[in-house]
């Protein structure tokens, strides 16, 4: 999450000794010991390697454009972890091309940097090298690279411009996660491997363009691998009602945060698994039609989504992640079938419209501050005038009492519940299968069978809601 990432941002950054205190000094020719084979030449601490060169481990001066290709006869050929991480001065550099190495954090928060020239020779780029670096503006990839680590740019506020080789094959997890300036993305030729949310939080994006590539296709402003069973990333500008296609399997982490114009969304029941922040941020999102099949819904998938008001959760979900639905402020109506398992930490945190819960007997854990929680000042508090309907003696009634929250015990079978739900939905699938079998030559089915599918939906899980609702109003047994 973003949050989470500033503050892990925050603490590795203050377990960084920063080195940057001295100012500048002219290069020496000899270099003094600094004990063992550390060396010192008044701006750099260097190390000697096995194979006699030079690797920099560390910066200790406050102007640096360019980073020196050899010393006292001998090659620099490395720049260490945390080399000149915390050097927040430094707002361009140019590194020579007799590096291959660049350390992991190597350039971690350097806060000022805006330009940095890498070498045409690097073959190795640690994780975290440019992690927040917030000033950086663009960036060139050579072509004898071939995988961007976990985290390398991630954070890069300003960054706009990416040039990556066609010699890339691997984009790590979160690599270019919160770059929120880039509006256009090439994928290179050789590309077959996007980890998770390396594409997320990017709020400007209008374009990936995949016409070198084979592995991905982009269609309907979605990027899918080439079978179309998974979307990687979306572009910020898709607007209004979105339907997942029925090939895809797995939504993956940050594919489609914050995409700020969605307003309906209709995952169908191909989907088994919701990445993290999958739909974060999405802000404009009221209504969510999630299909029988899913099994997963990620940490923080729609964190954020404050104008989401119901949500039914398909009854074959056992498993929704921390944060799953944090700060939908205005969700007030939800529906947790049997089945479900595994409840997160602060899956509904701020909800602050969301006053009752029932809690299947299926449920094995329950995070902290799962339900019934909001934020104030910072500081977390109950919300008031919630209350839990749990069945005796079940994971839910345990969480209500250790959380002190108000609740009520039922015997209700939910699965009764859920049958009638499962057979509204068979029987909505054969008139929705009969009208494609009349209409052959079409792969979709017509917008007024969708409406009056979804219609039907609607009215089905508005009558599950009020009997639970107000059988959950019977005397406690």
């Amino acid at each position: 999450m973003k949050i989470d990432l500033r503050k892990s941002a925050a603490i590795l950054a203050a377990g960084i000794i920063s080195a940057c205190c001295m100012p500048f000094s002219a290069f020496a020719d000899n270099l003094p010991g600094a004990g063992g084979d550390e060396l010192f030449d008044g701006s750099f601490y260097y190390e000697l390697n096995e194979d006699k060169t030079y690797t920099i481990i560390k910066c200790s001066a406050t102007i640096i454009e360019k980073v020196p290709s050899i010393r006292n006869g001998t090659a620099i050929t490395a720049i260490g972890d945390e080399a000149f991480a915390g050097c927040s001065e430094i707002s361009h550099i140019e590194l020579p091309d007799s590096i291959t190495s660049i350390g992991a954090s190597a350039f971690y928060g350097c806060t000022s940097l805006k330009k940095v020239t890498l070498p045409k020779k690097l073959s190795s780029l640690g994780d975290h090298a440019f992690f927040s670096c917030s000033a950086l503006e663009s960036i060139e990839i050579p072509d004898t690279l071939t995988e961007i680590p976990d985290y390398s740019f991630a954070l890069c506020d300003m960054l706009s411009e990416v040039t990556l080789p066609d010699t890339l094959t691997s984009i790590g997890d979160y690599a270019f996660y919160q770059c929120g300036r880039i509006n256009s993305f090439r994928l290179p030729a050789s590309l077959n491997n996007i980890g998770d949310n390396a594409m997320g939080s990017w709020f400007s994006l209008d374009e990936i363009d995949t016409s070198a590539n084979s592995s991905f296709v982009y269609e309907g402003d979605m990027l899918m691998d080439a079978n179309k069973n998974s979307i990687y990333r979306a572009a910020t500008s898709i607007v209004g009602d979105v339907s997942i296609p029925d090939t895809v399997q797995d939504i993956r982490s940050g594919a489609f945060s914050t995409c700020a114009s969605i307003t309906k969304l209709r995952i169908p029941s191909s989907v088994s698994n919701i990445g993290d922040e999958a739909f974060s941020y999405c802000s404009a999102i009221k209504d969510v039609d999630m299909e029988e099949g899913l099994k997963n819904i990620g940490m923080g998938a729609f964190m954020f989504d404050q104008s989401i008001e119901t949500l039914s959760i398909p009854t074959t979900v056992e498993s929704i992640d921390d944060n799953a639905f944090a700060y939908c402020m205005k969700l007030n109506r939800l529906i947790l079938p049997e089945g479900v398992k595994n409840i997160g930490k602060d899956a509904f945190l701020v909800c602050d419209a969301l006053k009752q819960v029932s809690i299947p007997k299926t449920v094995k854990t329950i995070g902290d501050d799962a339900f019934g929680y909001t934020v104030e000042n910072s500081e977390r508090q109950k919300l008031k005038g919630f209350k839990l309907s749990v069945f005796s003696g079940s994971e839910g009634e345990k969480y209500a009492k250790n959380e002190k929250i108000e609740f009520t015990v039922t015997d209700i079978n939910i699965k009764k519940i859920a049958f009638f739900v499962i057979a509204v939905g068979l029987i909505l699938a054969a008139i929705v299968f009969a009208c494609v079998l009349m209409k052959r030559g079409k792969k979709l089915a017509t917008a007024g069978a969708r409406k009056a599918e979804k219609a039907a939906k609607e009215a089905e899980a508005e009558k599950n809601y009020k009997k639970i609702m107000n059988d959950d109003d019977q005397p406690d047994k």
